[in-house]
């Protein structure tokens, strides 16, 4: 799959808009903000696309590219809007093209993850679908 492709697709039958140029970031930017980590294909691909769009801190907010966080065997991509659940990756799944996304709710010490059964490109397409049109993810 190539994902630049699918998020392109995916975005514009979404928001019924095309994504702009300025909506995505620079692989060297991606890249500096890495400072030589790696992250998932497709995550890589959304950033390109989609990085700088305002659905990314409108509700749900993704953190920062190069500030990921590794808690334990997980690392944070992104926090629910009132900061009650966290969604990642298994740290392990970081250089996979597409991992499955994880749920942790934040009350729980150590925080317990829940796969979302739903790979990356999968999954935050069913959330920003979720966000604008209330359909519920199949």
């Amino acid at each position: 799959m190539k994902f630049d492709d699918w998020f392109i697709a995916q975005f514009r039958d979404v928001l019924s808009e095309p994504l702009a140029e300025t909506d995505g970031i620079s692989d060297s930017e991606i890249d500096a903000a890495l400072n030589g980590s790696s992250v998932p294909s497709s995550v890589r691909a959304y950033f390109r696309v989609a990085g700088k769009h305002w659905l990314n801190t409108n509700y749900n907010e993704w953190l920062p590219i190069g500030a990921f966080e590794t808690i334990g065997d997980y690392t944070i991509l992104m926090d629910e809007n009132q900061c009650v659940v966290r969604w990642g990756f298994r740290a392990a799944d970081m250089t996979a093209d597409d991992p499955i996304v994880y749920q942790a709710q934040t009350g729980s010490d150590p925080l317990e993850w829940y796969s979302e059964e739903k790979p990356f490109s999968q999954f935050i397409i069913a959330m920003w679908r979720w966000l604008l049109t209330g359909d519920v993810p199949a």
